[in-house]
């Protein structure tokens, strides 16, 4: 099977069914409820870092001292930074995922969401001993139940207003009027639906996060592992050798889980204790940055006039963690005389750090840095752990060292092409 007929395989089978996937109302309202709470749960790892200052306990000095001395007499509005920007990441996946309903069907955003959140609330709590709710399902545990609810609840609303009761006002009634009152009955109706689904869960003793989590706690588990690291890290290159987005595509898949755990780290190290969940979505920057070795590679090594235009042009955008002028310029894509090196120097892009993490060579990513600050910065930044340059510039040496022998080849490929092609 040469380059063509598989180009046309991927045009008429493959890119069709992932498209159909990725259109799906269910995973496009997911991926825009996991975007709406990065920046919260962004500004929740600012706070959370100057409330907890990652030092060891033994550690002194002026300025350990001074920002130990920071967080003490500031500890109760940094406290109050973190708790609304990570542990109520729940209820931003709601805000995305009511937004992202009532603009698929058309429908006004107020009234569901305020439904949502009503229904996210009673969903998720539950009542202490002596008064008082328990929130722990607003943050971390409680995500994939906000998933549910973002979506659910806006579409149960939506279809009462449909099929429920209509009232006919008179042509002198403002329309505004009207639709309050459809939407009371609608409201209403939801409210009961949402009860319902309370009294069940509450009949056996439970909420709504807690069976979803139960659920999928086997997921969970089996997704912090070097396996699922490798396995996504291979996925996404082989979508984006055949010319589609693989971040998004496996992002829709795996982007929930991640942010949990990432949000789960915050919480355990904001109450004194270690994150433990390795592969989460701070850790999931180290799997891109093969774009930036392979360009280095080239600018080696290069001598034929396409390579050296090419590493010209993405080596700014390759420094700031967007691959797009390689991957279409160099190309990535129906590359075969470099597909090899691609996949591996990927794979180690995710197991090297994992490896470092799980060995205890580093500290585990557990502060959420933009996508677009220079990698040998954010791994820095997300760790605080200078290990993490170390890692980083091992893991650098070897990709660019697999990547050279197979660029030569390719370079010699195409200089001899541009020499024929002068000649004639």
């Amino acid at each position: 099977m040469n380059s063509e007929s598989i180009s046309n395989w991927v045009q008429e089978k493959l890119m069709p069914a992932i498209s159909k996937f990725t259109n799906f109302k269910f995973v496009r309202c997911m991926q825009e409820g996991v975007v709406a709470c990065m920046n919260a749960t962004m500004i929740g790892s600012v706070f959370m870092l100057l409330m907890s200052p990652p030092f060891a306990a033994d550690a002194t000095g002026a300025f350990v001292d001074a920002w130990r001395a920071f967080a003490a007499a500031n500890a109760a509005w940094l406290n109050l930074g973190y708790q609304i920007g990570l542990n109520a990441a729940g209820f931003y996946i709601v805000f995305g995922m009511v937004n992202a309903v009532c603009k698929s069907e058309g429908q006004p955003i107020v009234n569901n969401l305020v439904l949502s959140v009503f229904s996210f609330i009673c969903l998720q709590c539950s009542f202490l001993e002596g008064g008082g709710l328990d929130i722990g399902f607003w943050g971390a545990k409680g995500m994939m139940a906000a998933i549910l609810v973002g979506y659910f609840v806006p579409e149960i609303n939506i279809w009462f207003k449909k099929h429920g009761i209509k009232i006919k006002m008179p042509d002198s009634v403002p329309p505004f009027i009207t639709n309050q009152l459809e939407e009371i009955f609608s409201s209403f109706g939801t409210v009961i639906v949402v009860f319902a689904v309370k009294l069940l869960f509450a009949h056996f003793g439970t909420t709504l996060g807690a069976f979803v989590n139960g659920l999928f706690a086997p997921l969970f588990s089996a997704t912090d592992s070097l396996t699922a690291v490798l396995i996504y890290c291979v996925l996404v290159r082989i979508l984006w050798f055949f010319g589609l987005h693989g971040n998004n595509i496996a992002g829709a898949v795996v982007n929930v889980v991640l942010t949990q755990n990432f949000v789960a780290n915050a919480e355990a190290i904001t109450n004194g204790g270690k994150a433990t969940y390795i592969f989460n979505s701070a850790f999931q920057n180290w799997t891109t940055q093969g774009i930036l070795f392979i360009v280095i590679a080239v600018i080696l090594v290069a001598k034929s006039e396409q390579l050296k235009a090419v590493s010209r042009v993405a080596l700014a955008p390759a420094l700031f963690n967007i691959g797009e002028p390689t991957t279409f310029g160099l190309p990535l894509i129906l590359n075969f005389d470099i597909f090899v090196p691609y996949l591996i120097i990927f794979a180690l892009n995710g197991a090297i750090p994992y490896l470092a993490c799980k060995m205890g060579l580093m500290t585990i990513p557990y502060i959420n840095v933009p996508f677009t600050v220079p990698a040998i910065i954010k791994v820095f930044l997300q760790t605080l752990d200078f290990r993490s340059i170390i890692v980083y510039l091992v893991n650098a040496a070897l990709c660019i060292l697999i990547m050279i022998p197979w660029i030569k080849k390719y370079d010699a490929k195409l200089l001899a092409q541009e020499q024929a092609s002068a000649n004639q």
